[in-house]
């Protein structure tokens, strides 16, 4: 047996052993589809309930927030009363992963679409910084 001979054995099989290792990482990255996740319908309790979980990050906290004023600000529709915009307001005030950016926010969108409540969201917003001060 010559030395060509080895040689020429090692070298096909190194050839073959990436070809092997280039099919098996595109045959995994194929198989790689994201899943869909269940839609889950956004209704104005699943976010008032996150606001209200008191581990709801700051990220959470401004995505329901934004949801609700883009869908839910109207006080009076779907049967809520001005009540329940004060007690997020308030919560938004006390939770412990906020910031004045989602208050603020929150407060304006609801004073805008609003306006005949005006008052009491200033209520609501003086006893929820109230409330923020005392913890």
């Amino acid at each position: 047996m010559d030395k060509t001979t080895p040689l020429l054995i090692m070298g096909t099989l190194l050839v073959v052993l990436i070809l092997l290792v280039v099919l098996y990482v595109w045959i995994g990255r194929s198989k790689k589809k994201i899943i869909p996740e269940t839609i889950v319908p956004v209704t104005f309790e699943s976010l008032q309930a996150v606001i209200h979980h008191s581990s709801s990050t700051n990220s959470d906290l401004n995505h329901a927030v934004t949801l609700i004023i883009k869908r839910f600000i109207d006080v009076g529709s779907g049967n809520r009363e001005f009540e329940t915009y004060a007690s997020l307001l308030k919560k938004l005030c006390t939770h412990p992963n906020t910031d004045s950016k989602i208050i603020l926010q929150f407060e304006k969108a609801l004073r805008a679409a609003n306006p005949r409540y005006k008052e009491e969201v200033e209520k609501a917003l003086k006893l929820g910084l109230q409330l923020r001060d005392k913890r």
